[in-house]
């Protein structure tokens, strides 16, 4: 909701980043090879060794490989040679062996910096973050001026979640070479996890001006400038990466999503032949980044496992089900503010069953506001997490003895997933933030309802499900407006006209939604389309498609970004909410239903397309429910063109015994029950 809200959607973007992950390329230092090619020739040993050095230095890697190893079999040992092999080995992704080779080496010759360096890297391929950290920490210790190790335990310490000492060893890095693009970059990228986009931004150019050529450096910039809402500069600098590295086919992933934040919808339409391959070829990405462009669980299921595939040992030992007098259940978000997710769940953290119920909040954001105070309020403890790292949160909440774990966030943005693979709770459940499975079994639960996820679709889904008997996104809370503050005229909008309106945020307007609205406009001629206004490019492409097809602009109405409570008053001036495609409304469905603005929706096949079927259904409305386009573009004309029909629709929403999902108490009883439920089984 914070679209609504300018002054919200600024706080935000100076202080909640780390939506799109930005990898870090961990190099290898020339000096990684130590060779020798003075050795004096006097023994087989030293013809053998110096043979080996010359063809490495070379380049001549295979013939190099062959003396190596000649000169181990024949019962040599020196630790240039176990060093240089181990850098083979890793090259060839023998990791394991490259391992033993490279520890070989650091027992004949325990102060040689390179090797612990290299070790390093050979652990960071293995995962084995921690023992990382060790050897290259070693490594500085016996070489304090080793720039390229302070880069690399920079980039562990990240993945560690020690964004403070990452930071630091990344400066130093920096400091001790000033030209290396890398560790500039790096650094852009911790900034960016630290909220700090315009230094990231300032560090990230200049990785670009040091090396122009750096397909990672430019595409780390424009996930910067994504955050800064600099789209156009984003694209420019997402193509220019994918022009350096076009097989780099996983990074499409934000590019797309830039595109879709500029309506760039012939752009877009060049890359979906990709759609089949991004995170199912190559390197994994965050499944969400594509819901907004296909409506396929199966590739949403895949994208998600190989999303975790290199998680699957993190979970400690010895976690059982605690003996708590009351069930301690924890909420986990970086959205305990004015947010999507916390209009909904705030009531419901309110009116749990404090009796039976022990409710902790466990929030990483910095943002703070009136819903925030008001789950302060709710629950029995509100913890600020932002500053800990995984393994101290994974600490607190078993120190809590938090029986059920709930993650709010799921892939969404400022998600903090890392933390549940180490498990949290004996019972950790996926629900509300993220439209779809999170892939990992490490989640045992997802909440949802039979719209949301039928029978037949919950093999999309790695989670067990556990079925609400309505709807399961909780009833919202109707807040107290002046009803009648806007009028039509006070908002621009014609008064003798059809409103059809969408308040979606603009990502979820695909070409496909366009076209069949302005069909709409064409059918219904007394009619305009009521859309929230997005950034200059994407109006101006909006505006071209309208023209294109012989539409009147002024037909086009961009409504203005309002602080929320307007935006509830004004919702009365539509007549009818058009409903997305890939990623339907479910908050906004909400508000609309709960302010008396129907709702139509064409019902998909992923959980993201059914949102606010599973909505209407809950107010029995199911009737404003489509299969297909042709019928949500024929009931939307019958409903603009029929007042009776409106009429109708109008009086259900009005009918308080038609509208049981609004009780909020009732809700809050179902899910205790689940939770209580699943403790028992």
């Amino acid at each position: 909701m914070e679209a609504f809200d300018k002054e919200k959607q600024k706080e935000k973007k100076i202080t909640e980043v780390k939506t799109f992950p930005v990898p870090f390329f961990l190099e290898e230092s020339k000096k990684n090879i130590t060779i020798s090619t003075n050795t004096p020739s006097k023994t087989p040993k030293e013809q053998i060794i110096k043979k080996a050095f010359k063809f490495h230095s070379d380049g001549n890697i295979s013939e190099a490989e062959k003396y190596y190893r000649l000169f181990i079999d024949e019962g040599f040992k020196d630790y240039r040679v176990f060093a240089n092999y181990g850098i083979i080995l890793k090259s060839q992704d023998k990791l394991k062996e490259a391992e033993i080779s490279m520890r070989k080496a650091i027992e004949l010759k325990p102060n040689f910096a390179n090797s612990y360096f290299n070790l390093g890297n050979i652990l960071i391929n293995l995962c084995k973050l921690k023992e990382a950290e060790i050897s290259l920490r070693k490594a500085i210790e016996l070489n304090p001026n080793f720039a390229l190790a302070y880069f690399n335990l920079g980039g562990v310490l990240k993945d560690l979640d020690k964004l403070k000492e990452a930071e630091l060893s990344t400066r130093k890095a920096i400091e001790l070479n000033p030209s290396h693009a890398m560790s500039h970059s790096n650094l852009g990228a911790i900034l960016k996890d630290f909220g700090k986009l315009e230094e990231a931004e300032i560090f990230t150019r200049k990785a670009v001006d040091l090396n122009p050529d750096s397909a990672i450096a430019h595409w780390n910039l424009g996930n910067i400038l994504l955050d800064l809402s600099k789209y156009e500069e984003a694209r420019k600098s997402c193509l220019k990466s994918a022009e350096i590295e076009p097989k780099e086919i996983h990074r499409l992933s934000i590019l797309l999503h830039i595109l879709n934040m500029l309506c760039s919808w012939d752009e877009i339409e060049n890359y979906s032949k990709y759609l089949n391959k991004i995170g199912l070829e190559g390197k994994a990405i965050n499944p969400f980044h594509l819901l907004y462009f296909e409506d396929n669980p199966l590739n949403e299921l895949n994208r998600a496992i190989r999303f975790h595939e290199n998680n699957k040992s993190k979970a400690l030992p010895n976690l059982s089900h605690y003996n708590n007098h009351k069930i301690k259940v924890g909420y986990f978000s970086s959205d305990f503010h004015r947010h999507s997710v916390s209009l909904l769940i705030t009531r419901i953290l309110e009116l749990h069953d404090k009796s039976k119920f022990e409710v902790y909040a466990y929030s990483f954001s910095n943002i703070k506001d009136e819903y925030t105070e008001r789950i302060k309020k709710a629950v029995f403890c509100f913890r600020e997490i932002t500053s800990l790292n995984d393994m101290e949160v994974v600490k607190l909440a078993r120190k809590d003895q938090i029986d059920i774990a709930i993650d709010l966030n799921g892939f969404t943005k400022n998600n903090r997933m890392s933390m549940f693979l180490y498990r949290l709770a004996p019972i950790q459940i996926n629900y509300l933030g993220y439209p779809g499975t999170i892939g990992s079994e490490y989640y045992d639960y997802k909440i949802a309802d039979k719209v949301l996820i039928p029978e037949n679709n919950k093999k999309f889904f790695v989670e067990k499900i556990l079925y609400m008997p309505n709807s399961s996104f909780p009833p919202f809370e109707k807040i107290n407006i002046e009803e009648h503050k806007f009028n039509k005229k006070d908002l621009g909008l014609p008064t003798d006209r059809f409103i059809f309106t969408c308040f979606s945020d603009i990502r979820k307007i695909n070409k496909m939604e366009l076209q069949v609205w302005m069909r709409l406009l064409k059918k219904v001629e007394k009619s305009v389309l009521w859309l929230l206004k997005p950034n200059k490019t994407a109006q101006a492409n909006i505006l071209f498609e309208i023209n294109k097809n012989s539409i009147d602009p002024e037909r086009i109405i961009f409504a203005e970004t309002m602080n929320f409570n307007d935006h509830l008053s004004r919702l009365s001036c539509a007549d009818l909410f058009l409903d997305t495609f890939n990623v339907s409304n479910a908050t906004t469905a909400m508000l609309a239903l709960s302010f008396g603005l129907p709702i139509i929706t064409l019902l998909g096949k992923s959980y993201s397309s059914r949102q606010a079927a599973s909505i209407l259904n809950a107010f029995n409305l199911n009737e404003l429910i489509t299969h297909s386009y042709s019928e949500y573009e024929d009931l939307a004309c019958k409903i603009a063109t029929n007042k009776q029909s409106l009429n109708k629709i109008h009086k259900k929403l009005n009918d308080k015994k038609n509208l049981t999902f609004t009780d909020s108490y009732k809700f809050t009883q179902q899910l205790e029950s689940i939770y209580t439920n699943i403790l028992q089984n």
